[in-house]
């Protein structure tokens, strides 16, 4: 990923594209990123677009003579629904534009997935986790993240492995966390455990009474499907109360914020995330250290924008696919394509198949690698 010569910066401006001394005879791979580069959001488009670049650089660095160059232009979404809709439809309005990237929320992208069904290209999510991303029914998109309700089986069959047999998961009445929750109780009850469920409201919570609700099932596990900076609160709450059992979450905890909670209330945490553990991951071990030497640290962020670049231009080059169908038809069934974040075959419904995730554990502090949720030719643990 060192940064090619032929390759210039990208703007934050809508529509913005790299300033590359191509010959006009070099084949061209064109595809789009549409993501928030102002406003509030800002910070996360940026860390997608850089991922983008690492990738660009290093493919373009390494690619024959006879492969195509890799371009792309990037849109300003602001992460916004409405301009989400404007900028999806500038994305796919050239021709030579065989895949779309993008966007970083759920709103965001449910609000502009037609366009790109219309306009019959790809569309690679790189960040979203909502269930609702790929039960609409649309065969062009492609998501990289494991879905919230997956994560929440996955979960559930690791807190019952290690020893839970009256579980409770905890979740609030916001976008995110009740399709985790509902995973992770139908896989507990697929390992004939019975998982209580709890929820209270995210606009005015009030912990203490949840804290009594969950604390009535007499729980020896408590999982947290949620934010911490939402639910972080029913921790302490729940420790006032007496409570000395594990806790559990979602990957909404693999958050620095989760190592400011008092240290005595969450030491021992087991937190789920779709961030892999770099160093056990060998195939992905140069690319992470060619990044770093030019970007500094992989972001998960970064991390899944540059693996999304490298599964469009896998998909092409084994299938040879030319047109943005063809694209579409080699990623729903082109079997395994290996990236930075892992390797994906995806299913008809977009989601890759066989879903796995990373559990990490708060140790003096810090998050400490501990385990797959199941054994992949991607990580050696």
């Amino acid at each position: 990923m060192i940064r090619a010569q032929f390759l210039a910066g990208i703007g934050a401006v809508a529509g913005a594209t790299q300033v590359a001394q191509v010959s006009p005879f070099t084949p061209t791979l064109r595809f789009a990123v549409v993501c928030p580069q102002s406003g509030p959001d800002a910070r996360l488009g940026r860390q997608l677009l850089a991922g983008v670049r690492g990738a660009i650089d290093e493919l373009n660095n390494e690619r024959m003579l006879n492969e195509p160059i890799l371009l792309f232009d990037s849109y300003d979404d602001h992460n916004t629904t409405a301009d989400a809709t404007v900028q999806a439809s500038f994305a796919t309005a050239s021709p030579t534009t065989l895949a779309v990237i993008g966007h970083i929320s759920s709103a965001a992208t449910l609000v502009a997935e037609p366009a790109y069904s219309n306009a019959q290209i790809a569309l690679i999510v790189p960040t979203v986790t909502d269930d609702s991303i790929t039960a609409r029914g649309y065969r062009n998109v492609f998501r990289l993240p494991i879905k919230d309700s997956d994560e929440g089986g996955l979960l559930a069959a690791y807190a019952i492995v290690t020893g839970a047999k009256s579980p409770v998961v905890v979740t609030q009445d916001g976008d995110y966390g009740p399709s985790a929750a509902a995973g992770f109780v139908r896989r507990a009850g697929a390992m004939h455990v019975n998982a209580a469920t709890e929820s209270f409201p995210l606009e005015r919570p009030e912990f203490a009474g949840a804290a009594d609700r969950v604390l009535a099932h007499a729980p020896d596990c408590i999982a947290l499907a949620g934010n911490v900076l939402d639910m972080g609160p029913l921790i302490k709450m729940l420790r006032a109360k007496a409570y000395a059992g594990r806790f559990v979450a979602t990957q909404g905890f693999f958050d620095t914020l989760t190592l400011k909670l008092d240290p005595k209330e969450i030491e021992g945490l087991i937190v789920s995330t779709n961030v892999p553990y770099f160093p056990l991951a060998p195939t992905a071990q140069r690319n992470v250290q060619l990044y770093q030497a030019q970007y500094g640290a992989l972001s998960p962020v970064a991390a899944y924008g540059y693996a999304a670049v490298q599964l469009i231009r896998l998909a092409i080059r084994r299938t040879g696919a030319a047109n943005r169908l063809a694209v579409v038809r080699a990623l729903a069934s082109g079997g395994a394509y290996d990236t930075v974040t892992g390797s994906y075959t995806f299913a008809a419904s977009g989601d890759v198949v066989d879903p796995n995730c990373y559990f990490y554990r708060v140790k003096d502090g810090k998050f400490a690698y501990e385990r797959q949720a199941h054994p992949s030719g991607f990580m050696l643990k």
